[in-house]
């Protein structure tokens, strides 16, 4: 449904009883209506327009600030986030994950050294430039420090020529690469940040993800009508299916996941069980999810011990990262791996299987 502003969407979403009343995200959406008019009354970045074609609506444009949303999790920034970009009228505009972003920086750095560019980072983030009048970065976090020096260079080249970015993070930006090496270096990224979007603060409150699943069922049997009706409703109240989907890229290739919105995943057994991944690549795909939905999960001893060893690490990922998992399968626990060379390590799998169904995952 196209809305005409972000306070209408999320009004229409409170009226069919998707989201619930919430002072913090009322602030948020004003922010991001008056972004979107400012953008789309300055004529630059409207769908028809040229990039860089009018002196003028480049001066409107100067004051213009993009958005940094921190807050905890589950509180909607990326929800809001998502319905902004989806109802913003711009002619070149792309909605990312951070980690995904990062990689694909990455990849475009490499190839701009192989070129021998004399400044790979600048050719990458003018490049990002020419593609795109508004970016927005889902879950900004920095882990390592060739990543802090990267992204400060890429946001200053960002600001200069005005490319708009809006970001969801976890931390404040004061707290961005916390303790980590050499951060002094890092500093006058935050205060480019600081300058240059406006910083919204979404107080921690009610976890509307969690509240969802407050106790309710998590592992299915897909023989049961019942199970198999509860399930498909539980998935279904989140929105799954009005997503872009999720693109990832793997060992050079890129997975496209359908079923994927907003932090929260739908995926079959076979689409992440019975292709060739291993442990690294099961935790860039599970960065991406704060939500997982995992169906139609067979017996594993009929289906051959690489889909049973894969299914087997792609639960230690979850475990490990703490990430909340609901799943449909065709027995329980403790039947679905009978026999085979797996069946030693397997469980363990079967253990977290039952700890992620407890009422404590995933814990603080």
């Amino acid at each position: 449904m196209d809305y005409v502003s972000v306070k209408i969407g999320y009004l229409e979403k409170i009226k069919l009883q998707k989201l619930e009343k919430n002072n913090s995200q009322e602030k948020l959406i004003k922010k991001l209506d008056f972004l979107r008019e400012s953008l789309e009354n300055s004529g630059y970045f409207t769908k028809g327009s040229k990039f860089l074609n009018s002196v003028i609506n480049f001066k409107k444009l100067s004051n213009a600030k993009g958005l940094y949303i921190h807050g905890g999790v589950g509180v909607g920034k990326s929800m809001l986030m998502d319905l902004f970009f989806e109802i913003i009228k711009v002619k070149r505009k792309r909605r990312i994950h951070f980690h995904e972003f990062m990689s694909e920086v990455h990849e475009n750095i490499d190839i701009a050294r192989s070129k021998k560019n004399s400044d790979p980072i600048k050719e990458v983030a003018l490049k990002i430039i020419r593609e795109n009048n508004i970016i927005c970065l889902d879950e900004i976090q920095i882990n390592d420090v060739a990543d802090a020096m990267i992204v400060g260079r890429l946001f200053e080249h960002f600001f200069k020529r005005k490319l708009v970015v809006v970001s969801t993070s976890n931390r404040a930006p004061k707290d961005l690469y916390k303790d980590g090496l050499n951060r002094q270096l890092f500093l006058p990224f935050i205060d480019l940040i600081n300058e240059n979007m406006d910083i919204e603060n979404m107080e921690s409150g009610k976890d509307f993800r969690r509240s969802k699943l407050s106790g309710a069922k998590k592992y299915f049997i897909s023989s049961s009508n019942k199970d198999s009706d509860q399930f498909y409703a539980l998935a279904n109240s989140f929105d799954i299916g009005f997503g872009g989907g999720l693109r990832v890229h793997v060992k050079g290739r890129e997975i496209y996941f359908s079923q994927f919105h907003n932090g929260v995943a739908l995926l079959d057994f076979s689409e992440i069980c019975s292709v060739p991944l291993g442990s690294l690549d099961y935790q860039h795909i599970i960065s991406h999810f704060r939500l997982f939905f995992l169906d139609k999960i067979p017996q594993l001893s009929k289906e051959g011990n690489d889909s049973a060893k894969r299914f087997v690490t792609l639960i230690d990922t979850v475990y490990e990262k703490r990430i909340e998992f609901i799943c449909r399968a065709e027995t329980t626990p403790d039947l679905l791996y009978l026999s085979g060379k797996n069946n030693f390590e397997f469980q363990r799998t079967i253990s977290r299987l039952y700890e992620i169904q407890s009422s404590d995952w995933p814990g603080k």
